[in-house]
C-alpha cells in the first residue's frame, strides 16, 4: 500500500474553509448588489444598462442616425465593457426598448421587439436594429464635459463613466427591477411633469415637510393606462417608508351591453386574460358570460370585448368577479432599493431620494462648469500670447529663423509660458502673419464675460441651484421627452396576425 506524503503548504497562507467561504461568499454577493442588480440613484441604471446606452452612443446612434444591428451593439458592449452572456445582455437592451415595459424607452427599436402579450416574444439580435432615443439625451449630453468619473474596463483597454450624468431622475421616471444576494429592488415609475415640480418645490423650500411633495407626486404613473385604486393613505405610507404595495385595475367601459376593456395593468397580457376568462367559462364558473373577443388593433391597442348573456347581468358585480380571478386587476410590491451617492445600497424614501439625486446633480452642474471655466481659461492664455505675437510678428519671425532654440528665446524675450510659445511655434507661417487684432480681442471679450457668468454661477450653490431649475423646467417643457409612441404600422401588423389575415 503506497502512503502519501502531507502536501507541503509552507509558504502558502492557510485559514479555516468557514472562513474562507464566509469571505468568498461576501465578496460575491456585494458583486451582485453593486456591479449587477441594483440601480445607481444617479442616472437610474444597473451597469450592463449604462454600459449598453454608453456603447450606442459611442456607435453614433443618435436619435436621428440610421439603425443599426442590435448584435453590432451587444457584440460592442460584451467586447469592450461587459464580458457576460449575449442573451442575458440583448434582452436587458430589450427592456429598454419596450414601451410596454419603459415608459420612457431608452432606444428606438426596429423589428420584433415583443409584445405585451409575449414580452419575451422578441426577434433574435441579428434580425432586429435599434438606436438610441431622444430621451437618452438627458444621460448623455454632458458626458464630454468633465461630468462623470471615469474606471478602466475589464482588461484595462479603455475607459467607461462610472455614472452618466443624467438631467433628470431616471430611476423614478423609469422605475426599476431586480433581485440581488439577499435584498431586492422594485422602483415603479412615475410621471415626468409631476417629478420636475416636486424637485423644483425641493429647491425652492429645502426645509419643507414630505406632506408637500405627497401633493405634487400623487402615485406612480404606468406606461398603460390602468387605474390605481390603492388607497391614498398606503401610498403616502409607501413614499414614506420606501416599501409598500400598490393595486391596479383595468379600464373599462360599458358600450350597448357589452363590456370593453381598453387598458390593462403593466406586465398584464390581455392573451392570458382571454384565457383564463375561457377557462372559467369551460369549468361553469362564469354562466353569466356568453362571449369574449379580442378586437384590438392599430388604432385601439388594447380592446377586450366581454358579452354578458342577457341585459339581466349584473355588469358591476361581473367586472368586480373578473377583477377578482384574472389579471385585470394586479398588485405590485415596492421596494426603492437602491446605490446611493455614498456607493451603499440602502431602501430610500422618496423625499431622500429626492434630495440626493439633487446633490448629485448639484456636483454634476459643478464639474460641468469648472470643466468650461478651465477651458475658458486655456484660451484667453493662448489669446494673451497670439495678441504678443501679432503686436511683435515681425520680430518673432525673425527669432523663428535665425534661433537654433526659438521656444526658449519667444519665453525669455516676450515672457510667454511654454503653453503660449508652443502655440505660436505651431501655427504655420502663413497663419502667423494673417493674425488680426480685432479678431483675437472680441473673441477675449467673449470668453471673458462667459468667464465671469461661470464664476458668478460657481461662487454659491443657490446659483447652481438655479440654473438645475432652469434645466428641469427646459427638459420638463420638452415634447421630445416625452413617452414615444409604438409606430402605428407595427401595431396594425400586430392586429393583422392576431386576426390571421398575413
Amino acid at each position: 500500500m503506497e502512503i502519501t506524503s502531507p502536501i507541503n503548504t509552507e509558504g502558502f497562507e492557510t485559514q479555516p474553509l468557514e472562513q474562507f467561504a464566509e469571505s468568498a461568499y461576501l465578496n460575491y454577493s456585494m458583486y451582485v448588489i453593486l456591479d449587477r442588480a441594483l440601480p445607481h440613484i444617479g442616472d437610474g441604471l444597473k451597469p450592463v444598462q449604462r454600459r449598453i446606452i454608453y456603447s450606442m452612443d459611442q456607435l453614433r446612434l443618435s436619435s436621428d442616425a440610421k439603425y443599426k444591428k442590435s448584435a453590432r451593439t451587444v457584440g460592442d458592449v460584451l467586447g469592450k465593457f461587459h464580458p457576460h452572456g449575449d442573451a442575458a445582455c440583448y434582452e436587458a437592451m430589450v427592456n429598454l426598448a419596450q414601451p410596454f415595459s419603459c415608459k420612457y424607452p431608452l432606444i428606438d427599436g426596429q423589428g420584433n421587439w415583443g409584445d405585451p402579450d409575449d414580452p419575451k416574444s422578441f426577434a433574435a439580435m441579428r434580425y432586429t436594429e435599434s438606436r438610441l432615443t431622444k430621451y437618452s439625451e438627458i444621460l448623455l449630453t454632458e458626458i464630454k464635459m468633465g461630468t462623470t468619473n471615469w474606471t478602466p474596463n475589464f482588461d484595462g483597454t479603455l475607459e467607461e463613466p462610472v455614472i452618466l450624468p443624467a438631467r433628470l431622475p431616471n430611476l423614478l421616471l423609469n422605475g426599476s427591477t431586480g433581485i440581488a444576494v439577499g435584498m431586492a429592488t422594485n422602483i415603479l415609475p412615475h410621471n415626468l411633469n409631476e417629478i420636475a415640480d416636486a424637485l423644483i418645490h425641493l429647491i425652492d423650500n429645502p426645509e419643507d415637510v414630505r406632506e408637500k411633495i405627497l401633493k405634487i407626486i400623487k402615485g406612480p404613473d404606468f406606461p398603460t393606462s390602468a387605474e390605481i385604486i390603492s388607497d391614498p393613505a398606503q401610498i403616502k405610507e409607501m413614499y414614506r417608508t420606501g416599501k409598500g404595495k400598490i393595486k391596479t385595475r383595468a379600464k373599462y367601459h360599458l358600450e350597448k351591453n357589452d363590456i370593453i376593456v381598453t387598458a390593462l395593468p403593466l406586465y398584464a397580457s390581455g392573451e392570458k386574460i382571454m384565457e383564463q376568462i375561457a377557462s372559467q367559462m369551460n369549468k361553469k364558473k362564469l354562466p353569466m358570460v356568453s362571449d369574449i373577443r379580442d378586437e384590438s388593433d392599430h388604432e385601439d391597442p388594447t380592446r377586450l370585448v366581454i358579452i354578458p348573456k342577457s341585459n339581466r347581468v349584473d355588469k358591476e358585480a361581473l367586472i368586480n368577479h373578473l377583477f377578482a380571478t384574472t389579471d385585470l386587476e394586479r398588485s405590485y410590491h415596492v421596494n426603492m432599493n437602491m446605490i446611493g451617492i455614498d456607493g451603499s445600497p440602502r431602501v430610500k424614501t422618496l423625499k431622500t431620494i429626492l434630495l440626493e439625486w439633487l446633490e448629485f446633480r448639484i456636483n454634476t452642474v459643478r464639474k460641468r462648469y469648472e470643466y468650461r471655466l478651465d477651458k475658458v481659461l486655456n484660451r484667453l492664455h493662448i489669446l494673451d500670447g497670439l495678441l504678443i505675437a501679432f503686436l511683435n510678428i515681425d520680430e518673432i519671425i525673425a527669432i523663428i529663423r535665425n534661433t537654433d532654440n526659438p521656444k526658449k528665446e519667444l519665453i525669455a524675450k516676450f515672457a510667454l509660458s511654454e503653453k503660449q510659445a508652443d502655440t505660436i511655434l505651431d501655427i504655420k507661417l502663413r497663419q502667423l502673419a494673417k493674425l488680426e487684432e480685432i479678431k483675437i480681442k472680441t473673441e477675449q471679450t467673449e470668453l471673458n464675460k462667459e468667464r465671469k457668468t461661470i464664476e458668478t454661477i460657481l461662487s454659491s450653490e443657490k446659483n447652481i441651484k438655479k440654473e438645475i431649475k432652469k434645466e428641469i423646467k427646459k427638459a420638463n417643457a420638452s415634447p421630445k421627452l416625452q413617452k414615444e409612441k409604438i409606430p402605428k404600422h407595427f401595431q396594425k401588423l400586430k392586429s393583422l396576425i392576431k386576426n390571421r389575415l398575413l
